[in-house]
């Protein structure tokens, strides 16, 4: 039997016990029905205010039971919360994450809310392989590599069949996409992984280029003394000592103007007139 249905049936079957051995409880102490309906009555009310939450999510816990959109085991995603169903109750589900980590989801929030089931119908799944290539590579090669690449790998279907996709003209590379069926969805991360190593590979062996981003970053650096270009110098590939700085202003100071000699006149040798 399905762990699922078998959850779903024993969950079931114990609170209808639960329930039935209450009422005979209730029958065999005498306790007239009757006067339960008007107390039954009276805290509908409180019910109604204070324990709505409750009641909404033992209704949604009843209906998960019964509908089944997921199991115990299955690969779920809701919200920010992706993990396996650990456990249904009637209150919350339990679902624990890749990194082992336990989340209570209350049951109101995956009947009202949107939850993604990997494995709702079957386990099929399909992975996806991002791969940029240089410009000087041939698009027809690449893609033909790529299935190639695919159909070798045992873990991967024939039907459907892998798919590759040239998608896109990046800033600095050509970029495909390989789309692989998988048998069991779960096996996905390690697939992928294998497919990204042979890829390198095969890549590298036929001298196609993965180019990466690259920054080329410019100093200019303006009127700094010597010593800051020479440390400049020791860890950079090439300085152009002419152009990033000007040479080095003389330290020399200018020498004073000489003074022109001031002509004095001679004493008159008495040939003048005299006052």
């Amino acid at each position: 039997m399905d762990p699922g249905v078998r959850n779903s049936i024993t969950t079931g079957v114990g609170y209808l016990g639960v329930a039935i051995a209450g009422l005979i409880g209730i029958l065999a102490a005498g306790i007239n029905l009757s006067s339960l309906a008007i107390v039954a009555g009276a805290l509908s009310l409180g019910i109604g205010f204070g324990l709505q939450n409750i009641v909404s999510n033992f209704v949604s816990g009843l209906i998960l039971l019964a509908e089944r959109p997921f199991k115990v085991g299955d690969w779920v995603e809701t919200g920010s919360t992706q993990g396996f169903v650990k456990r249904i109750s009637v209150r919350a589900t339990e679902i624990e994450t890749f990194q082992r980590q336990s989340i209570i989801v209350p049951n109101s929030e995956l009947i009202n809310g949107v939850v993604g089931n990997w494995n709702h119908r079957n386990s099929v799944g399909r992975a996806d392989v991002e791969v940029g290539v240089s410009y000087s590579a041939d698009p027809e090669k690449v893609l033909r590599i790529l299935e190639e690449i695919a159909l070798a790998h045992k873990m991967v279907l024939r039907n459907p069949a892998p798919v590759v996709h040239f998608v896109n003209f990046g800033a600095s590379s050509l970029d495909f996409v390989l789309k692989v069926y998988l048998a069991d969805v779960l096996d996905g991360m390690g697939v992928k992984n294998e497919l990204r190593i042979a890829i390198y590979k095969r890549f590298k062996e036929e001298g196609i280029e993965i180019p990466f981003p690259q920054t080329d970053v410019n100093f200019f650096v303006k009127d700094a003394p010597p010593e800051l270009l020479r440390k400049f110098a020791e860890h950079a590939d090439v300085v152009d000592m002419d152009e990033q700085s000007e040479p080095p202003r003389s330290t020399r100071k200018a020498a004073p103007k000489k003074k022109r000699p001031i002509r004095k006149e001679e004493p008159d040798d008495g040939d003048g007139m005299e006052l």
